[in-house]
Parts: structure tokens; C-alpha cells; sequence
């Protein structure tokens, strides 16, 4: 609500993002716990199968990539995507698009506006509020 002491909030967020078996987890470093690193296999029944250990160099669970430049629309709004890919094997994890607004007293700056996150780990899909996504578009 409006007036909301930013601490409370700062806090809630962070608990709820910390949940277990949250999907936006890997966001705040849930990634690198094993029961999180499963990427998605033909086999992921056998769980034990589709663990994938973190056991890279720099201890990164993903990657980012922007696979295209920010799309622009000149109307005060933007769209950018963003691929969080395993370390390891390199599978897709999850796919953000950010859309953006200009901001701040003179809009020089880029707000954050709405988040899109589509899950491609197996134990996340089909993803909140993507029920009827996918049943229609498999």
C-alpha cells in the first residue's frame, strides 16, 4: 500500500523471494543449492539423473545474455530481453523481458515498468500464471 515503510517491504520481498522451491529464487543466489541446479532432461523422473552440480571456476549457477539490443519504441516506452542460461550445460534457464518507461524529473532515465519471466527449468514449468499458455500452446 502507499505509505508502506520501504524496510517492511525490502523484507518481505526478501523472505518470500528466499522461499524454498520458489522459482525466482535463482534470483537471489538460490540457484547454487543442488536441489535448485536441476535443468530440465528427458529424464527429470529420475531426479537424481537431472542434478546438475554447480562446479564452475567462478561457483556461477547462470549466465546472462541479451540476445538483441533494447527495442526502442520512441514513444517513451522499451522492451529488453535477457537469458539466464545454465553455467554448466549451457540449457536455458528462464527467459525476462523488462518492459521500460522513461522517468525521474526530466525522463532521462529508464524505469523498470512490468517483468515477463517465462521458466524453462522442469520443476517450475509451466510457470505462474502460464497454466492456460500452455495448455493452448504446449
Amino acid at each position: 500500500p502507499v505509505g508502506t515503510d520501504e524496510e517492511l517491504i525490502y523484507r518481505a520481498l526478501g523472505g518470500s523471494m528466499e522461499r524454498e522451491g520458489n522459482q525466482f529464487g535463482l534470483l537471489v543466489g538460490l540457484g547454487t543449492d543442488t536441489d535448485d541446479d536441476v535443468v530440465a532432461t528427458e529424464d527429470y523422473a529420475t531426479i537424481d539423473s537431472a542434478m546438475v552440480e554447480s562446479n564452475s571456476k567462478d561457483g556461477r549457477y547462470y549466465t546472462i545474455e541479451f540476445p538483441f539490443d533494447t527495442l526502442d519504441y520512441y514513444d517513451g516506452t522499451a522492451w529488453l530481453e535477457c537469458r539466464l542460461r545454465h553455467a554448466q550445460s549451457d540449457a536455458l534457464l528462464v527467459v525476462l523481458g523488462w518492459s521500460m518507461k522513461r522517468g525521474g524529473e526530466d525522463e532521462s532515465c529508464w524505469l523498470v515498468d512490468g517483468i515477463d519471466w517465462q521458466d524453462f527449468r522442469e520443476r517450475h514449468r509451466p510457470g505462474i500464471g502460464r497454466e492456460e499458455w500452455e495448455r493452448i500452446c504446449g
